[in-house]
C-alpha cells in the first residue's frame, strides 16, 4: 500500500482508458514536451461490463478501476486521486464551429484571447447541433474539440500566440456525446473514488498519440479498432477535419464464433487469438470439447472482418470524400488477419 500521507502531486499525469474489453492505467510526467512513462497497469472486464464502448455494469466496471489504481498506487507510492480519462459512445456527434472577433486596435494576442475565440466556436459548433437534433430533449456534453484554422488579418496561422493583429478567426471541429454516455463515466471514477482532472474523446487521444502535427499536412487516416467501437479520425492540410465512431469492431468476430461453435464468449476470445494455429481445442457450452481446423477459424471470421472493412471505408469516405493518402490501423482490433488488405480494398 502507498504511504497515505503522500499524494499525486500536480506534475503526475495519470489516465485511464476505460475499455469495452479492459481497462489500462497509464501515469508518468511530461519531460522535454514527451511523457515519460513511470507505470502502466491493465486488467479485462471479469464479465461483459461494457458494450459498444458504453458502460452496462457501473459496479463492475468500478471495481476492476479502482483494482486498477490501486496497483497503480502501489507501483508510485502515492495516492491517486485525479484521472484523465477518453470517452466513447454509441452516438457521437461531430459539428464544425466558427467565431470571429476585432479587437478595438492591433494588439498583441495572449492565451485569454485564444480561450475566448475557441470558446465562441465551440458555442456555434453546439447551436448547429442543437438546430439539427431531431429529439431536443436530448442532453449532449462537449467532449473535446480540435481547432481546424486559425486566421489572423485573413491569414492562416499554425498558432496565434504572441503575434500582433486585429481580426482574430478560428474554425474547430467539437465533438460531443448523449449526458448518460458522459454521466456514466463520471458515476464510475467516483465509485472509484477519483476526480476526473479532463475528458477526452477517444479518437482525439489516438490521434494525438499517433500522428504528430507535422504530419497533418498529409491526408492521413487513423482507425482505432477496440472490441466495442472503432474510433476514426482524418487530418489533412495541417488540421484534424473530423472524428466519427462505428460500433463494428472486434467484439462481432467474436460473436460470430459464439453463434457457430457454441461457446462462451471467453471461449471464442481465445479462439480469435488462435486463427494462425494449425488446430484449435475448445470446449462448448455443454463441455464437450472439440477440435477445429484454424483455416476453418478464418474462414468462419471473413465475412464478420469483411463487414469491419466495410464499415470502416464507408466512415472514411463519408469524412474524407475521398480514399486518403494512407489509413492506419490500430487498436487490438486491428491485429485480424487479413483485415488490412480487407481495409485497402473497400478504400
Amino acid at each position: 500500500m502507498p504511504d497515505e500521507t503522500k499524494y499525486q502531486d500536480g506534475e503526475l499525469i495519470f489516465a485511464l482508458d476505460i475499455g469495452t474489453r479492459s481497462i489500462i492505467g497509464v501515469a508518468g510526467r511530461v519531460v522535454d514536451e514527451r511523457l515519460e512513462v513511470l507505470a502502466i497497469e491493465k486488467e479485462e472486464h471479469g464479465k461483459r461490463a461494457m458494450l459498444d464502448g458504453q458502460i452496462e455494469d457501473i459496479d463492475q466496471v468500478a471495481k476492476v478501476a479502482r483494482s486498477v489504481t490501486d496497483r497503480m498506487e502501489a507501483k508510485l507510492g502515492c495516492v491517486l486521486r485525479r484521472v484523465s480519462v477518453a470517452a466513447a459512445g454509441r452516438a457521437l456527434r461531430t459539428e464544425k464551429g466558427r467565431f470571429a472577433m476585432d479587437l478595438p486596435q492591433v494588439s498583441r494576442i495572449e492565451s485569454d484571447l485564444i480561450s475566448q475565440l475557441e470558446s465562441g466556436a465551440v458555442s456555434d459548433a453546439e447551436s448547429r447541433l442543437s438546430d439539427g437534433d431531431e429529439s431536443p430533449q436530448r442532453r449532449f456534453y462537449l467532449v473535446g474539440y480540435t481547432v481546424s484554422s486559425y486566421l489572423l488579418d485573413r491569414y492562416p496561422l499554425i498558432t496565434l500566440k504572441g503575434h500582433n493583429g486585429q481580426q482574430l478567426e478560428a474554425e474547430v471541429v467539437a465533438t460531443f456525446l448523449p449526458s448518460e454516455v458522459v454521466e456514466s463515466l463520471y458515476t464510475v471514477m467516483e465509485a472509484a473514488g477519483l476526480e476526473v482532472a479532463s475528458l477526452t474523446l477517444e479518437p482525439i487521444a489516438a490521434l494525438n498519440a499517433a500522428i504528430p502535427a507535422d504530419l497533418r499536412l498529409l491526408n492521413l487516416v487513423l482507425a482505432d479498432i477496440g472490441a466495442g467501437t472503432s474510433d476514426i479520425a482524418v487530418c489533412r492540410d495541417g488540421a484534424v477535419v473530423g472524428y466519427t465512431m462505428a460500433t463494428i469492431a472486434g467484439d462481432e468476430v467474436t460473436e460470430e464464433l459464439m453463434r457457430r461453435y457454441l461457446v462462451p464468449f471467453a471461449t471464442a476470445e481465445r479462439m480469435k487469438m488462435q486463427l494462425r494455429e494449425q488446430s484449435v481445442l475448445y470446449r462448448d457450452v455443454l463441455g464437450l470439447e472439440h477440435t477445429v481446423a484454424g483455416e476453418q477459424l478464418q474462414e468462419v471470421v471473413r465475412q464478420p472482418a469483411q463487414n469491419l472493412a466495410q464499415e470502416i471505408a464507408q466512415r472514411v469516405l463519408s469524412l474524407n470524400g475521398a480514399p486518403p493518402s494512407a489509413l492506419f490501423l490500430a487498436g487490438g482490433g486491428s491485429k485480424l488477419d487479413g483485415l488490412r488488405a480487407l481495409v485497402a480494398e473497400a478504400l
